[in-house]
C-alpha cells in the first residue's frame, strides 16, 4: 500500500513545507491571488485563505503559516495552504464528480486514502448519517442530495469536495467516498489530496467529539 510521504514519514512534513515555503518566494502574489480566488494584502505582506470553513493567512515572502488567531500552524494544514498557492499541475478532461484514484498518480496512495480518510468518515459517522449535518456545517459544507448524507465542502475556493456518506445497514458497515472536480489536480498534487481528505476527516471527528478549534 502506497502511503504519502506526509502520512509515511513526519518529517516529511518539515521537509515539505520548508521547500514549500522557499518556492513562495518565487511566485507574482497578485497573480497567485486572482488565479487562486484568496486575498493579498501588498501592504501587509499577507496572503488570506478560506479553508475548510476557517481562515488561514501566509506571510510573503516568508511562507509563514498561521491561524485567525496568529498561531503558528505547521503540519498538513500548513502545507496545504503553501501548495495550494505555488503548485500547477494538469486538469483532467472529464466531468462532474471523481473519486480520488481517478486523480493522477492518485492510484499508488488510494489503499492509504480510504484508510484515512474514507473509512475514518464512515466509521464514525456511519452508525447515524444524520449526525454528519453539524460537523459539515462546521466546515462550511453544504448539503447534497446523493447518499444517506452528502456535503459539499469549500476545502479551498477553487477545490471543492463532495463528501457522501451512506449508512450502516442489517449488518452491512457503511461507507463513505470523497469526491473531486476534474480541476483539482491543478492546483493540489494528489499526495496533496490525500492529505486533504485525511484533514477532513480528522476536523469531522474532532467536532463530532466536542472539538472546538480547527487550526
Amino acid at each position: 500500500m502506497g502511503v504519502p510521504m506526509m502520512f509515511e514519514d513526519r518529517k516529511g512534513y518539515a521537509i515539505a513545507e520548508r521547500m514549500a515555503a522557499e518556492a513562495l518566494g518565487a511566485i507574482d502574489p497578485a497573480q497567485a491571488a486572482a488565479e487562486r480566488a484568496v486575498e493579498f494584502d501588498a501592504e501587509r505582506g499577507v496572503f488570506s485563505i478560506p479553508f475548510l470553513g476557517a481562515e488561514v493567512y501566509v506571510s510573503f515572502p516568508e511562507g509563514a503559516v498561521t491561524s485567525a488567531g496568529y498561531k503558528r500552524l505547521s503540519g498538513a494544514v500548513a502545507i496545504l495552504a503553501l501548495h495550494y498557492l505555488i503548485y500547477r499541475g494538469e486538469p483532467l478532461r472529464s466531468e462532474g464528480w471523481l473519486a480520488y484514484r481517478d486523480m493522477p498518480g492518485a492510484r499508488h496512495f488510494a489503499s492509504a486514502f480510504e484508510d484515512m480518510a474514507e473509512n475514518r468518515i464512515a466509521e464514525a459517522f456511519g452508525g447515524d448519517p444524520g449526525s454528519l449535518s453539524a460537523p459539515a456545517a462546521r466546515l462550511g459544507g453544504t448539503s447534497s442530495n446523493i447518499g444517506d448524507a452528502s456535503f459539499e465542502l469549500p476545502a479551498f475556493p477553487r477545490v471543492p469536495v463532495l463528501l457522501v456518506l451512506w449508512g450502516s445497514c442489517e449488518g452491512v458497515e457503511g461507507t463513505s467516498r470523497i469526491l473531486f472536480k476534474p480541476t483539482a489536480p491543478f492546483y493540489l498534487h494528489s499526495e496533496d489530496l490525500a492529505a486533504l481528505g485525511a484533514v477532513i476527516a480528522d476536523w469531522l471527528v474532532a467536532v463530532k467529539d466536542g472539538g472546538a478549534d480547527r487550526v
